[in-house]
C-alpha cells in the first residue's frame, strides 16, 4: 500500500468531515472557507465542490456555482440532487433550455422528485411555455397537495387565462398554506380585477411590491402581467404605478452592479470615436467572392421595434433561414468594439484576418442548427445596431434592415417589459434613462449610415400594420427575395419556430393594431422623456401632439 497516498486520503477524509460538520451546524461561511482552501490546495472531493457551490449560490455567483456542481457531478453523474442544482443555476443564468434538460435528467433518476418538477415548471414558465408549466406544477400538487408555490403558480396560470374562479381557488389554497405567497396574491389581484373589485386588487399588489426583496424572474413576470391587466382595464395610473414600482425595485437591487459601468457610456464612446475618426470608413475590406448564404441580411434597430414580427414573416418563406436572436457576432464584437484601440485595429485588418472572423461567424451559425447555405440568412439581434462598423468590415455586401417604430411607443414598451437584467436592460428601468439610451443608439446608427458603406432599408412597424403586403414586398425586393402569398400566413409558421425573443408570444397572435400609439394613454408620464425623443420623432417622420 502507498503510505503517502493513504495519508493524503486520510487528510482528505478529515477535511471533508470538518466541512460537513460546520455545514450541519449552520456555519456555512466556515464550511465554505474550509472547502475553498482545500480545493485551492489541490484536494478533490465531491463534497468540497458541493459545499462551495452551495455557498456561491447563496452569494448569487451562479457561474461559479454551476462549475462546482458540474465538478461534483463528475463523481456522481446520476445524482438527482446535483442535477436539480445544476438546473437551478442554469435557470438563474437564463440558460433555460439547458435548465429544463437538467431537470428532466433529475426526474428520470427520481420520478417523484418534487423540487425538480417544480423548478422545471418554473423554467418552462420563463420560456413562456405555459401549458407545459401547468402540467409540471399539477404534477407537483399531485405529489404534494400542500406545495404552496406550485398552487400559487397554478393560480397565476388560471388568472392569465381569465379563469378567475380557478385562480381564486388555487390562490386561496396557497395562502392557507403559506403567509402572503406573492405570486398567489398577484393571481388573486388579477381575479379581483376580473370581478371588478379594483380596490382589493390594488391593495394586494401594493403589498407584493412592498414585500419583494429579490429579483425573482417569475414574480417580475407575474407583476408585469398584473400591470398589463390594469392597462387592459383602462386603469393607466394603476398600471403605471406597478410598472414603475417593479422597475424601481429592480433598479435598486442592481444599482451597485451597473451604475458605475453604464451601457450608455459605451454608446457615447463609440459616437465620440467615429466623430474623431471619420476616415475610418474608407478603410473597408473587400467582400469575398462568396458567402455560405446567397443573401446575408442583418435585421436590427432597437428592442421592441417590431424586429421579431418581421423576422417571423421572412422566416415563413421557404428560402429564408432566421437566426432566432442568437448572437453570432459576440466574440468579434468583444474583440473589436470594446476599446478604441481595438477599433483602430479593426480598421486596418487585412482581408485574410477578416476571413478568420467571417469563418468563425458562419461556424457559429452552423453549430446553432441554422442552415448557413440557404438562399437568404437573416441575422436578427436588434442591438447589432451598435455593431454596424463590424458588420461593414466583415460583411460589406450584407443587407441591413433597420426596423423603426414610433420612438414614444418603443421607449414605453421597453420600459414596461420585463427583461433579464444586464447592463443594457438596466437602462430600461427608468423612462428618461431609456429615452437617453434610445437617442444614443439612434445617433450612432445615423452616424454609421453617414460614414460607412452600408446597404440599408428602413422598415416601419406602422407601415406593416397598415399595408402588410406593400411593406413586405418592399423588404423582399430589397433583399432579392420573391414575394409569395404564404408570407401572409406567418402566424402558422410562428407556432413551429422556437423564438428566443420575449416578443414571440405576441407575434403568434398575428398583426396587432392595438400596439400603435399606446404611448398616448401614458402621455403625462412620458413628459420628462419627450424632449429627448422629439428629435427622433421628427427625424423618422412621426407626428408630434
Amino acid at each position: 500500500m502507498n503510505i503517502e497516498a493513504a495519508d493524503a486520503g486520510g487528510r482528505t477524509d478529515l477535511i471533508v468531515r470538518e466541512v460537513v460538520e460546520q455545514a450541519r451546524h449552520g456555519n456555512h461561511a466556515r464550511a465554505y472557507e474550509l472547502a475553498n482552501a482545500a480545493l485551492g490546495n489541490g484536494v478533490r472531493h465531491p463534497t468540497l465542490f458541493n459545499v462551495r457551490a452551495v455557498w456561491y449560490g447563496r452569494e448569487q455567483r451562479y457561474e461559479e456555482a454551476l462549475s462546482d456542481f458540474e465538478s461534483a457531478r463528475a463523481y456522481f453523474p446520476r445524482d438527482a440532487a446535483l442535477l436539480d442544482s445544476i438546473g437551478h443555476c442554469l435557470t438563474m443564468l437564463a440558460r433555460l433550455r439547458e435548465a429544463v434538460a437538467a431537470f428532466d435528467a433529475a426526474i428520470a433518476v427520481r420520478p417523484e422528485f418534487v423540487q425538480a418538477h417544480y423548478r422545471r415548471g418554473a423554467a418552462l414558465g420563463l420560456l413562456n411555455d405555459v401549458e407545459e408549466m401547468r402540467q409540471a406544477h399539477e404534477r407537483v400538487v399531485a405529489l404534494n397537495p400542500d406545495h404552496a408555490d406550485a398552487l400559487a403558480s397554478l393560480a397565476f396560470i388560471a388568472a392569465r387565462a381569465g379563469d378567475y374562479a380557478v385562480a381564486r381557488a388555487y390562490g386561496l389554497r396557497a395562502t392557507a398554506r403559506l403567509p402572503h405567497p406573492p405570486i398567489a396574491l398577484v393571481a388573486l389581484a388579477i381575479a379581483d380585477m376580473g370581478d371588478g373589485d379594483f380596490a382589493a386588487a390594488k391593495q394586494r399588489l401594493e403589498k407584493v411590491v412592498a414585500d419583494a426583496r429579490s429579483d425573482d424572474g417569475r414574480l417580475n413576470m407575474a407583476l408585469g402581467f398584473a400591470a398589463d391587466a390594469w392597462d387592459a382595464h383602462g386603469c393607466t395610473s394603476e398600471a403605471f404605478a406597478v410598472y414603475s414600482a417593479l422597475n424601481n425595485r429592480r433598479r435598486n437591487l442592481h444599482a451597485a452592479r451597473f451604475c458605475n459601468a453604464r451601457a450608455i457610456d459605451d454608446v457615447s464612446r463609440l459616437v465620440a470615436y467615429f466623430e474623431k475618426n471619420p476616415s475610418w470608413a474608407t478603410l473597408k475590406a473587400a467582400p469575398r467572392d462568396s458567402e455560405p448564404a446567397a443573401v446575408h441580411v442583418f435585421l436590427l434597430g432597437f428592442v421592441r421595434s417590431g424586429t421579431t414580427l418581421l423576422e417571423t414573416v421572412l422566416a415563413s418563406h421557404p428560402q429564408v433561414t432566421a437566426s432566432d436572436e442568437r448572437d453570432f457576432l459576440a466574440d468579434a464584437a468583444h474583440a473589436f468594439l470594446d476599446r478604441d484601440e481595438d477599433l483602430d485595429r479593426l480598421a486596418v485588418l487585412e482581408d485574410v484576418e477578416l476571413d478568420v472572423w467571417r469563418d468563425a461567424y458562419w461556424k457559429s451559425v452552423r453549430e446553432s442548427g441554422a442552415s448557413a447555405g440557404c438562399r437568404v440568412f437573416v441575422d436578427k439581434v436588434p442591438l447589432n445596431s451598435l455593431r454596424l462598423p463590424l458588420i461593414a468590415q466583415l460583411f460589406p455586401a450584407a443587407r441591413v434592415l433597420l426596423a423603426l417604430r414610433d420612438p414614444r411607443d418603443v421607449v414605453f414598451s421597453t420600459f414596461r417589459h420585463r427583461f433579464n437584467m444586464s447592463p443594457t436592460s438596466f437602462e430600461f428601468l427608468q423612462l428618461e434613462d431609456c429615452a437617453r439610451y434610445y437617442a444614443a443608439v439612434m445617433r450612432f446608427v445615423a452616424q454609421s449610415r453617414q460614414e460607412l458603406p452600408l446597404h440599408v432599408l428602413e422598415h416601419r412597424y406602422e407601415d406593416m400594420i397598415a399595408d402588410f403586403d406593400g411593406a413586405i414586398r418592399r423588404v423582399c425586393e430589397f433583399i432579392g427575395l420573391e414575394w409569395i402569398e404564404a408570407m401572409r400566413d406567418f402566424t402558422n409558421a410562428a407556432q413551429t419556430i422556437d423564438r428566443q425573443s420575449q416578443s414571440a408570444s405576441q407575434v403568434r397572435r398575428g398583426l396587432y393594431r392595438g400596439a400603435i400609439a399606446q404611448w398616448r394613454r401614458y402621455k403625462d408620464y412620458l413628459a420628462p422623456a419627450m424632449p429627448i425623443l422629439e428629435p427622433w420623432i421628427d427625424r423618422f417622420g412621426y407626428f408630434r401632439e
